[in-house]
């Protein structure tokens, strides 16, 4: 009898077994890979948000002149050395020193979440390596054990290696799985932690029992579908990067999944009250405020690969 895995077994026939593990090898480097790639866009909005910042600097004093209604500013521009004319469209709508204030948040924001992301990177391209080394391994060595690659595969990517359904470790006697908490974890781009719950009792239970009074709440409004919380520390504020992050999370867990405009409600989590004797994800707000969102594949799959166990 063959040694069970943590997460599942190989088959008994040699081929059936070498073939399995590959199969999960494979798997196993494509979900990190996705990961990778979702970090690598990370850095590059980082980037971008950086040089955006850098192109924004000549205009502080004119936004501070700006007229009320202005869609754009006007300004000279001495970083090459010698005085170009660079102009910077704004919505009218809105202050332009908020507007370029802005942007600098954004840079600063972003930039902090780089140094992150960089340590996630390093840390992906590791684990990717690793694994094309075990599938080589299988595949050039005819007396390779098996088990024990499985093994080094699980401990070098403990999320992403599945092997299957797990099996009994002794006769008669099966492991008493661990709990699963209510919900689902997710990283956004600056590494904060958003919550979404696995269905309509888990809704409850991230609502009632996990989520504090002060932890954001966000819904897809009108829509059935998961509670998601964004944690906040005590005084702290959810900045709108991580509103967007989080309302792409409560779109995407819902029935309005497919549409491309979605309306999301979010508000402290001490506004969320659930009646008495009402269904199960049933609840009510006492206040809210609505996002209109407008779904970007590529922060919702940036999302969906750095989900995280928790």
């Amino acid at each position: 009898m063959h040694r069970a895995l943590p997460g599942g077994q190989l088959p008994d026939d040699p081929a059936e077994r070498r073939e399995a593990l590959l199969r999960a090898l494979s798997k196993a480097a494509a979900r990190v890979m996705r990961r990778i790639e979702a970090v690598r866009g990370d850095l590059a909005r980082a980037e971008s948000a950086v040089a955006m910042a850098k192109r924004a600097q000549p205009f502080v004093a004119e936004a501070a002149r700006a007229r009320r209604g202005a869609d754009k500013l006007a300004a000279l521009d001495w970083s090459s050395g010698q005085a170009s004319e660079v102009e910077l469209a704004l919505d009218p709508a809105r202050d332009a020193r908020e507007q370029i204030e802005a942007i600098f948040k954004l840079a600063r924001r972003l930039k902090d979440g780089a140094a992150i992301a960089r340590r996630r990177l390093e840390e992906s391209d590791r684990t990717h390596s690793r694994l094309a080394d075990l599938m080589a391994k299988v595949g050039a060595d005819s007396e390779a054990d098996l088990d024990a690659v499985a093994q080094l595969a699980k401990e070098a990517a403990p999320r992403e290696f599945k092997l299957g359904r797990g099996v009994p470790s002794a006769p008669g006697r099966s492991p008493r799985p661990l709990p699963r908490p209510p919900y689902r974890a997710f990283l956004g781009a600056s590494g904060a932690r958003i919550f979404v719950g696995r269905g309509a009792a888990h809704n409850d239970a991230l609502t009632l029992h996990v989520a504090r009074p002060r932890d954001l709440w966000l819904h897809a409004k009108g829509h059935t579908g998961a509670h998601v919380v964004v944690p906040l520390e005590k005084g702290a504020s959810c900045s709108p990067e991580l509103l967007v992050e989080a309302a792409h999370l409560a779109a995407h867990f819902s029935e309005a999944r497919e549409e491309h405009v979605v309306e999301v409600q979010y508000t402290p989590r001490r506004y969320v009250r659930k009646p008495r004797r009402s269904a199960p994800g049933l609840v009510v707000l006492d206040r809210e405020k609505v996002i209109l969102l407008r779904r970007e594949d590529a922060i919702l799959q940036g999302l969906l690969a750095r989900e995280v166990l928790e």
